[in-house]
């Protein structure tokens, strides 16, 4: 099965230089970043001793421990980090201050708890009186002693500060470096960082929130809940005047020569992708490569990847009579970079299909970015897109594109996706949904993150009951190398053989090394627990 649909509306003007319009029938992802970390070094500055002494004022009130800490944190000007778990954000305290030192606030509401806490700067970490700080994580103890010295690990979930809910696709790493992670649908991560980079902080940025900077030294060994404030573009920062959608993108299309890499790159990822049948899954990938990632304008199949490490379980039961196959690599995710394999809504010198519309100026990775929405002409009887690109405000640089294949139309895109079927089987696809990001590094953008989600039933002809499979896959740049790059040797490239063990599957960072990866949810990691089927392991 393919992953990546193609309308046939704006045909290819040239193979080599463009991928318009060439159908890109599979998707894949990566996602690790070598990071660094400073271990968390005890001590009082003038700084931290002045925001202690801060005096506030709150009314008196019984709420919740959360919302307590919120209101400080609004007074005061700080920033709260914690695991809602070990501190019972829900528990029930009483808070009152008039004109109160912030020591003194804390000690109040955190009274007879068994909390203790840290400052650092403006962050403060709150956690389990009589315990380390800074505990060793499973994951440390996991890993063989040279990467216990060399690495910290950082674990937690980014939260929605107002209803709570998590983040997922979050950018969480360390900006100077370029080395960084995302957070997973339930909004976790996990990230390795080297104890070499130190005074660094952790940078968490996502579509309209306002970013964070966290100092690294303070969570290092932790696990943390992160929240995320919604940011709001004031009215002082909007221009009110008509802005032409069409304008902004052509404007975006000619600055790629300025925003994107015009040198190649290395670029390390991770990589997932899942088949679930039913319940049940029956099948589970995920590797790191290094991919040589050529220039914006060079040829579709001009990259280059070389596999570092990867596994994969299939779990086929062999009654069965329907299977859903993902036809996916590496080399076909990345062409998922819309900068470089321009999709037909972003290509407005050839026939359009689409209908452009301004959305409105939103928060995009702590930058300022005009959303664009595209639907499908009315009376055009063809699959296309309908979705939201996201293009910088300042140098129109595109930051990222959510889109779906138009739900009217879905149906007539089958013949391109489902690659292979037996005779018998009616395939009807349900949705098809693709997320796009980039990141900037020393002043030049690169693909960050590419995810794609795809739902279909299947039903063999005269029977009545369907069969409903969901299918994902997902890349993430997690560290870029401009130093030293060279083609790969024909003999290191990726090769398709593979080797088998019998095993069952268990989410484990030791298998990883240093390598950062997109960590798996709560409901996979039990599904896959579960299951004793074939494992592939390669390094």
């Amino acid at each position: 099965m393919g992953l990546w649909y193609s309308p046939k509306t704006a045909k290819a003007q040239n193979r080599n230089k463009s991928c318009r319009n060439g159908l890109w029938r599979s998707f894949r992802g990566a996602c690790i970043v070598s990071a660094g970390f400073s271990l968390f070094s005890a001590g009082t500055a003038s700084g931290q001793t002045t925001l202690l002494e801060k005096t506030i004022s709150i009314p008196k009130q019984n709420t919740t421990l959360y919302e307590a800490l919120n209101q400080v944190s609004q007074k005061a000007d700080c920033f709260f980090i914690y695991n809602s778990e070990t501190v019972e954000s829900d528990r029930k305290v009483r808070l009152h201050a008039v004109d109160q030192p912030l020591n003194k606030v804390l000690d109040d509401i955190l009274s007879n708890s068994g909390l203790a806490y840290k400052i650092l700067g403006r962050h403060i970490l709150i956690y389990k009186a009589g315990t380390d700080a800074h505990p060793v994580t499973e994951a440390q103890r996991d890993m063989p002693a040279t990467d216990t010295i060399r690495y910290a690990v950082v674990r937690g979930h980014v939260y929605d500060n107002e209803n709570k809910s998590p983040v997922p696709f979050a950018a969480v790493g360390i900006a100077e470096e370029n080395i960084g992670t995302v957070t997973n649908y339930d909004g976790f991560f996990a990230l390795k960082i080297p104890v070499s980079l130190v005074g660094t902080s952790l940078v968490v940025s996502h579509l309209g929130y306002m970013s964070q900077r966290i100092p690294v030294p303070l969570l290092d060994g932790q696990e943390v809940d992160l929240w995320l404030d919604r940011r709001v573009i004031s009215i002082q920062e909007v221009i009110i005047r008509y802005i032409d959608p069409k304008s902004i993108i052509e404007q975006a299309m000619d600055q790629r020569k300025v925003n994107y890499a015009a040198d190649p790159v290395y670029l390390t990822t991770f990589y997932r992708e899942g088949v679930q049948k039913n319940d049940t899954y029956i099948s589970y990938s995920e590797a790191v490569f290094k991919v040589y990632k050529t220039p914006y304008d060079a040829g579709e199949y001009s990259d280059q990847v070389k596999l570092l490490k990867s596994r994969k379980i299939e779990n086929e039961d062999p009654r069965d009579t329907v299977f859903v196959k993902l036809k996916a690599g590496v080399e076909s995710a990345l062409r998922l970079d819309i900068v470089r394999c321009i999709p037909g809504f972003l290509d407005l010198t050839q026939p359009v299909g689409y209908t452009y519309i301004y959305s409105g100026l939103v928060s995009y990775n702590a930058r300022d970015a005009y959303a664009v929405t595209f639907v499908q002409i009315p009376g055009l009887d063809e699959a296309l897109y309908t979705g939201t690109v996201y293009i910088d405000k300042e140098d129109f640089a595109i930051l990222g594109a959510d889109f779906e294949i138009n739900p009217e139309y879905i149906d007539r895109a089958a013949e391109d996706l489902v690659l292979k079927k037996s005779l018998g089987l009616i395939v009807k696809l349900e949705k098809v949904n693709y997320s796009v990001s980039f990141m900037p590094f020393n002043g030049t953008y690169y693909l960050n993150h590419v995810r794609c989600d795809i739902r279909l039933k299947t039903r063999l002809r005269n029977h009545l009951s369907s069969d409903h499979f969901y299918t994902f896959l997902e890349l993430a740049t997690c560290h870029i190398d401009t130093a030293g790059v060279a083609r790969f040797p024909k003999q290191e490239m990726l090769k398709p053989g593979v080797v088998f063990s019998d095993q069952p599957y268990r989410p484990n960072d030791a298998f990883w090394g240093g390598f950062n990866v997109i960590t798996p949810e709560e409901g996979l990691s039990g599904a896959l627990s579960k299951i004793i089927g074939k494992i592939e392991e390669i390094e």
